[in-house]
């Protein structure tokens, strides 16, 4: 597939925006009354992963079907017109980038390596009982190709004897955001999957040395 202009995201980073706004539209219509009502129910059913299915896998019980495509299609559903807004905006940034980086495949591969990952951790780490709980958000994601390119930028760093002060102090950065983000919504920490942003980053941070960044792109805009 070939790019836009290098002033802009290329065509695939536009695509999967396209397609997060797309399903997002869709389920705040029905929200709001313009297409028929339940669209969101139906879609986080089908699509949004659920700690209570996986739970249940873990301990030996048959789950739906479901649990196993919602490990990638959470990714795709969001939480509202703002979760869409700040995800796909990071998407569109950080996805440009890693496109130019090393390539659309490897983009698409480091997206849903990295999105399982989130789920895994989620399921793994949340502890949301007996509730149907769905986990949605491409944030997971995000945060792996936020691992991937603190990877690449630690390995410049080292390798030529520069300050780390700056990617220290990201790293913290990210984190306080999650502590407050956790801590400030769902009564603690119920309306933020910090568990997938943690799965996320540590696959992109592990993925990172199987990809090489062409030269000059492998330290991220952060």
């Amino acid at each position: 597939m070939g790019s836009a202009m290098r002033s802009g995201a290329p065509a695939l980073v536009w695509a999967m925006a396209g397609a997060f706004v797309a399903v997002e539209a869709a389920l705040s219509a029905s929200d709001a009354g313009l297409l028929p009502s339940g669209l969101r129910v139906a879609a986080y059913r089908q699509f949004a992963f659920f700690d209570l299915y996986f739970d249940a896998m873990l301990a030996g019980h048959a789950v739906p079907a479901q649990l196993w495509w919602s490990f990638v299609t959470h990714a795709f559903l969001h939480g509202g017109l703002l979760h869409l807004a700040m995800n796909t905006a990071v998407f569109l940034a950080l996805g440009a980038h890693l496109v130019r980086a090393v390539g659309e495949a490897a983009m698409l591969a480091l997206f849903f390596g990295t999105a399982v990952a989130g789920a895994l951790f989620f399921g793994l780490l949340a502890d949301t009982g007996t509730s149907f709980v769905p986990m949605v958000g491409a944030s997971g994601a995000l945060f792996g190709f936020l691992g991937a390119m603190k990877r690449w930028e630690w390995r410049y760093l080292a390798a030529h004897d520069l300050p780390k002060r700056r990617f220290w102090s990201t790293v913290l950065a990210l984190t306080a955001v999650n502590v407050a983000l956790s801590l400030g919504f769902g009564g603690g920490g119920g309306g933020v999957a910090w568990q997938a942003h943690l799965g996320g980053f540590l696959a992109g941070w592990l993925a990172a040395p199987l990809m090489t960044p062409r030269r000059g792109m492998a330290i991220g805009p952060i």
